[in-house]
């Protein structure tokens, strides 16, 4: 996942259950666990805004996370430009994964499609997820609008939103209760990977949510 171009900050590495899958031998097919599988049933409200397509599982495996293909909910564009609150790093950096110099993309990122121009959100590090809102907090440094310069990525990208969840689905399901949110919004884990369009490098933004 490294070799991808590097755009923003991921405090930590990601932990083994956002990597893949959990291998079991005695899987006859793949399968997702139940709370994956609840979020193929009732996606996270924050891809609503966008057409989306759970992807099939590809290896035999209890997958803990879901991959969803976005496309334009106004046209039927699939490809979109990214946006960020960019942040040079200083020397020296505070973060632990940038050099000086390095630019970190920070979240929150919107998708704006490349043929009709409709924006929407994808993913605030502040709203969404398990901190954002069963701890009503984030990890992570977020531009804020109207104050910090936002831009958009160079390059045009078809986009894959990736959702993890390491927790049973019985807790899953009374953390959703009490916060009056569908359980798919309390992820542990997301990754929008981004496959460049015109043969640019691909992206990818990963956010630990718990």
């Amino acid at each position: 996942m490294r070799t991808r171009r590097q755009v923003c900050a991921v405090l930590g590495g990601a932990p083994a259950f956002a990597l893949g899958a959990c291998h079991d031998s005695t899987l006859v097919k793949p399968m997702r666990s139940p709370a994956a599988a609840e979020a193929e049933r009732a996606p996270p409200s924050c891809i609503s805004g966008f057409r989306h397509t759970a992807m099939p599982l590809a290896r035999k495996a209890l997958a803990l996370g879901i991959d969803f293909k976005l496309g334009c909910q106004n046209c039927p564009n699939e490809t979109f430009q990214i946006s960020a609150f960019p942040l040079i790093a200083p020397d020296p950096s505070p973060y632990a994964e940038l050099a000086p110099g390095e630019t970190f993309n920070r979240p929150p990122h919107t998708l704006r499609c490349t043929r009709c121009a409709t924006e929407r959100l994808l993913f605030d590090a502040r709203k969404h997820g398990y901190d954002a809102v069963v701890n009503d907090a984030a990890a992570y440094e977020s531009g804020v609008e109207g104050v910090d310069a936002k831009a958009f990525i160079a390059d045009h990208f078809k986009i894959i939103a990736s959702f993890f969840y390491n927790i049973d689905l019985h807790e899953l399901n009374d953390h959703a209760h009490r916060a009056k949110v569908t359980p798919s919004d309390l992820f542990d884990w997301v990754v929008i990977s981004g496959s460049a369009a015109d043969g640019a490098d691909d992206l990818e933004l990963s956010y630990e949510c718990a």
